[in-house]
């Protein structure tokens, strides 16, 4: 879950995070302005594609650390618009899985996305949108599933990694990746373009490490 102008990293041992009924009251009340941004978004970069997404719009943190969480389902043109808009509904959050596949060696391995999609020229850890296949028929996402089809090998050396992976986007005819890249948990390079979220992740990996 991210927010926007938020930077916070902290470890939880369980997650329940469930799809409710309700609608986004943001996106019904600016319909008109999200079908004009979406006209002029597509033809600026017609790969896009309106399907579902799944938006925070609620969560607690229990005495004992679980996190708890709600959703409600929109589409990629609503939450596109409201993320080029500047966020204006604060209450709602970007959720979503990601995973950080780390080296024998101990780097991370980051992908930087080609033009034309979402995150154009940023790095970032492999993730993705919830997809509608996450969700049980009882509402209930399985966020592990979801960060599943981004996982790869976890005990390659950096090299061999790397190698891998770059070998199966070049085999992608359209693959959203333009580069991957490995670097060291910390403090990232200043000067390279990456993901508020994925900065913060980087940047606290060292002190969130989990027992073998």
């Amino acid at each position: 879950m991210w927010a926007h102008g938020e930077t916070r990293v902290f470890r939880v041992p369980s997650v329940d995070l469930r799809v409710t009924d309700g609608g986004w009251a943001f996106a019904d009340r600016h319909r008109g302005e999200i079908e004009a941004h979406w006209a002029r978004r597509v033809r600026e970069a017609p790969g896009f594609f309106n399907g579902p997404v799944f938006m925070m719009d609620a969560y607690s943190v229990s005495a004992h650390g679980h996190l708890s969480a709600s959703f409600i389902r929109s589409d990629f043109r609503s939450f596109l618009y409201w993320r080029e808009t500047g966020f204006r509904d604060d209450r709602i959050m970007d959720g979503f899985g990601s995973a950080l596949i780390r080296s024998a060696d101990g780097r991370v391995l980051l992908g930087r996305q080609s033009a034309g999609n979402l995150n154009s020229g940023l790095c970032y850890p492999p993730s993705g949108f919830i997809d509608v296949r996450d969700v049980r028929p009882d509402g209930l996402i399985d966020i592990d599933r979801s960060v599943a089809r981004e996982v790869a090998e976890e005990t390659l050396t950096g090299d061999a990694l790397l190698s891998e992976a770059t070998r199966h986007i070049s085999s992608e005819e359209q693959s959203e990746l333009v580069q991957l890249l490995l670097v060291a948990p910390g403090a990232p390079d200043a000067g390279l373009p990456m993901l508020d979220y994925a900065r913060a992740l980087l940047t606290n990996l060292p002190h969130l490490e989990f027992a073998a």
